[in-house]
């Protein structure tokens, strides 16, 4: 038994202070370690990270079905829904899962655009995001009508950044009145430009015509085509209905004012009627449709293919001019289509090749063409010309086209003169009599 002074003794060495202290340490330790070891048994949310997979531990944070907020400022660029969204512990790459749908927003927060895809990678320094896995982009605003415009690709490049979205690959494209593929997109949400490159479209033909009439599909193809805030663009167009072509260089489409413009090298082609021009103007409003075509306008009416006299019977000078072409030039067409009337002013003049090198000229101040009734009518100085036959000048003249009733009236009447080959003079019978 030791002695007061021998503990004392020890309790006061600085071995002991110093093993006391540390064993109070490792103490404190272990019951700090147990009190976490119970905390993660008792929270849900440490224990679910104490079991993170290894596939998912290069993550920092992993969100299942989140709704995401884009902003510029203030101002809100697009809402995402998804599935789930992981973002790497750098921060660089943001990974989603089944885009339920995202809306795209314009600057004064309208709704301008819906899209659905598979996947999505975001760049978060850059600001650029991949929509993957055959996205659809669902367009409200579009050149192509007031319907929704569907659009199917491969993958679509966002730039956040920029605010311009793209796609280099395929796009088809669908809305209510047609369908089609474009081989490239460009839409610019600073400058409210929509770019589409080369493309062939196919529009119902029920877009265009008023009644109950057949059903056709038109298909129209371009080069280029730009969408701005006011007006569609479109370069070297080209239409097809049926078997009539239509080309311009260039055409701009207002539709807040629905009106088109079509300029150079104006080109209409169907088995009768061959049309050139330099302008085209057309007024579809509901209470306008008419076209006007200037501008060196010139037009070609192809014969018609007729059936050939029944064996011995002459064929009529009628029948025969059928199958000569007329080429005739004017200053201005001006067509209501509605009402099926057309209007042809200035400097009018058709020719029409005979047979046996003949031909036919006819002018005239102004004209009218009557489409449902199959009639012309001929107004101001008219003039009718076939050299070395017929001549005659009139201030109105109505020329019926309906087939098999061709003929020509003058209600004004007419002056001119009628050309006769004169007959050799008679030799006198050999008695001298009569």
């Amino acid at each position: 038994m030791r002695t007061a002074p021998e503990a004392r003794f020890w309790q006061g060495t600085p071995i002991v202070r110093s093993l006391l202290r540390l064993t109070f340490a490792l103490a404190l330790a272990v019951a700090l370690l147990w009190g976490i070891e119970l905390l993660r048994r008792q929270d849900p949310f440490l224990r679910t990270l104490a079991h993170i997979p290894p596939a998912l531990q290069h993550l920092e944070l992993y969100l299942e079905r989140p709704t995401i907020t884009m902003r510029d400022g203030a101002r809100i660029m697009a809402t995402l829904q998804l599935d789930a969204l992981e973002i790497e512990r750098n921060r660089i790459q943001w990974r989603a899962r089944n885009l339920r749908q995202a809306t795209f927003y314009d600057e004064r927060g309208n709704r301008i655009g819906v899209a659905q895809a598979n996947e999505l990678l975001f760049n978060y320094p850059a600001r650029r995001l991949h929509i993957m896995g055959n996205p659809t982009l669902t367009m409200y605003r579009h050149p192509f009508g007031t319907t929704p415009l569907t659009l199917q690709t491969a993958h679509v490049f966002w730039d956040l950044r920029l605010r311009r979205l793209k796609a280099d690959l395929p796009v088809h494209i669908r809305w209510n009145e047609g369908y089609g593929t474009i081989q490239t997109l460009r839409w610019d949400f600073n400058a409210g430009t929509l770019q589409l490159g080369t493309g062939r479209l196919y529009i119902s033909s029920t877009a265009f015509q008023e009644g109950a009439q057949p059903k056709r599909k038109v298909e129209i193809a371009y080069e280029f085509a730009v969408m701005h805030k006011d007006r569609l663009e479109v370069q070297n167009l080209r239409l097809r209905d049926g078997d009539t072509v239509a080309t311009a260089e260039r055409a701009d489409v207002y539709e807040r004012q629905q009106y088109a413009l079509a300029t150079g090298k104006l080109r209409l082609e169907d088995p009768r009627i061959d049309i050139e021009g330099g302008k085209l103007e057309v007024w579809y409003g509901e209470n306008q449709k008419r076209a006007r075509l200037q501008n060196q306008v010139r037009i070609r009416i192809k014969p018609r293919k007729t059936e050939p006299p029944p064996e011995g019977e002459p064929e009529t000078e009628l029948e025969q001019a059928k199958r000569y072409p007329i080429d005739a030039t004017c200053d201005e067409i001006e067509y209501f289509y509605r009402r099926k009337v057309a209007y042809i002013r200035g400097n009018i003049k058709a020719v029409q090749q005979l047979a046996n090198g003949r031909t036919r000229t006819l002018t005239a101040s102004e004209a009218e063409y009557d489409q449902k009734n199959e009639r012309l009518i001929l107004r101001g100085k008219v003039v009718v010309d076939e050299p070395q036959r017929i001549y005659f000048e009139t201030e109105l003249a109505i020329v019926s086209l309906v087939e098999g009733e061709e003929k020509i009236e003058t209600p004004k009447g007419a002056k001119g003169y009628l050309y006769t080959d004169e007959e050799e003079e008679e030799t006198p019978p050999p008695n001298g009599k009569p």
